[in-house]
């Protein structure tokens, strides 16, 4: 066998590998899709006739992830309107976004705000 034939059988079955694990990572997908869709199904029947929900059954609602731009508006429209500045708590407040997150969005982006004092007392301010 010539070198080049090996190296296309190589190939090949990393392509074969490659396709199981796509398919693989699909079908557990789709499962995941289909208990959710039984456990909302069952809690349904459970509200309708009173019955409690059955046990194991967890209805899971997915949280909503808030897009980096509709943050960054938020507080920056927040900071706007205010010209003694805001701290963290009174930003969360404004823009009803979690407190983490604008911690965490203030944290990564200091460059982009003035701010005084430090610890409970930082007042952030746009530049």
């Amino acid at each position: 066998m010539s070198t080049e034939a090996t190296s296309q059988i190589q190939e090949l079955e990393s392509q074969i590998q490659q396709l199981r694990v796509s398919q693989l990572s699909e079908l557990k997908e789709k499962l995941h899709q289909a208990r959710l869709s039984v456990a909302a199904l069952e809690a349904e029947i459970a509200k309708l006739t009173g019955k409690p929900t059955p046990a194991g059954v967890i209805v899971r609602q997915t949280r909503t992830r808030t897009n980096p731009a509709d943050i960054r508006a938020g507080i920056l429209k927040a900071l706007s309107l205010a010209p003694t500045g805001l701290s963290q708590k009174e930003i969360a407040d404004t823009t009803e976004i979690s407190y983490q997150t604008v911690a965490m969005f203030l944290k990564h982006n200091l460059k982009d705000f003035k701010f005084t004092d430090s610890l409970k007392s930082k007042r952030y301010f746009l530049r």
